[in-house]
């Protein structure tokens, strides 16, 4: 079997798309994978320019880097770009083209690589992302104007009637003082909490470990239960994604379990290896059907999944009516 024939064999046989070209952008040959791929026979493929294949904005950042490729400037290039199919629907492919001289001649050969299964999860994971987001700040805006605005009200009220209506002992004035001085400070720490939630310095600083056992003791202190934190093999420096993931998983998974567990003592177990950070939080409460807490909003599961999801991170959740709830995460650091 000659040189010819081998290659001839091997262009028919890949399973990547590809297609040999004109310096005028039009195909001279396509093999089986580039026709299935695209919907097109090859004579179909021949009629075409390769502009056609794209939508404008796509084929423009195409056709400028292959007249670099016609002078000369460059030799070969790669960009991923949208294709048309025959039937109108888009798909995204990584094309790789390259300048092929025989002789005199010169020809463009263009390797063209399906990335639909990666491109269109990865598309419908950003959009279920941006979801999360808007409910995540429709939640914290909720909490600014039911809570820490009609807080703040009462307390202006309580003042005014207070500067109006002064008790003539002085006794009497002090306990109204230290009332209101009172809702003053509970504002003050679901301002706090709400800070915390939405940035935390102490996880730049202290680093994920003594960040997640300084949370763990300061939510102890504030609602008066027990916090069981244990700790081990987390590497001093992590990934930025990864350690601010793993946090915003464990402040939700706590507020949860403060919120809706009724149970007084929680566990939270942080482990890492060199592979991957691990998680679990567990109170022994109420706890509940995941299958049904998945689709409400308010407890912030699906957040914590899609948080997850972005850093290839797995979410797993084990409860029962009445039998307490464990949140286990695991993310990989390779």
């Amino acid at each position: 079997m000659g040189d010819e024939q081998l290659f001839l064999n091997a262009f028919k046989a890949s399973p990547v798309g590809i297609a040999l070209e004109d310096l005028e952008g039009r195909p001279l040959f396509a093999n089986p994978a580039l026709c299935s791929m695209l919907g097109f026979t090859e004579e179909e493929l021949r009629s075409k320019h390769c502009v056609e294949f794209s939508p404008p904005e796509d084929a423009k950042r195409d056709w400028a880097l292959f007249e670099q490729l016609k002078a000369g400037s460059i030799d070969h290039y790669q960009l991923e770009k949208r294709f048309f199919r025959r039937d109108g629907s888009l798909i995204w492919g990584r094309v790789s083209i390259s300048l092929f001289r025989e002789g005199t001649l010169r020809f463009v050969v263009a390797v063209v690589e399906d990335l639909s299964a990666i491109r269109v999860p990865q598309e419908n994971l950003s959009g279920r992302l941006i979801e999360a987001q808007e409910k995540e700040r429709t939640r914290i805006a909720r909490e600014l104007h039911d809570n820490i605005h009609q807080q703040l009200t009462l307390s202006a009220i309580d003042l005014d009637r207070l500067q109006q209506n002064l008790p003539e002992s002085a006794d009497e004035i002090r306990q109204r003082i230290n009332e209101v001085r009172g809702q003053i400070i509970n504002t003050s720490r679901d301002i706090h909490d709400l800070s915390h939630r939405l940035h935390s310095a102490r996880l730049e600083y202290l680093g994920l470990m003594r960040a997640a056992n300084s949370l763990c003791r300061e939510l102890s202190n504030r609602h008066k239960l027990k916090i069981d934190f244990q700790s081990e093999g987390i590497p001093d420096e992590l990934p930025k994604e990864v350690s601010l993931t793993v946090y915003r998983v464990l402040q939700e998974a706590l507020q949860n379990a403060l919120k809706h567990s009724g149970s007084q003592s929680l566990g939270v177990s942080l482990s890492g290896t060199k592979s991957e950070i691990r998680l679990t939080v567990r109170d022994w409460g109420v706890g509940f059907d995941p299958a049904v807490a998945m689709k409400v909003s308010g407890l912030g599961l699906r957040t914590m999944q899609e948080r997850l999801k972005l850093v290839s991170g797995e979410l797993l959740i084990e409860s029962r009516p009445q039998n307490g709830t464990a949140i286990h995460a695991r993310v990989p650091l390779t």
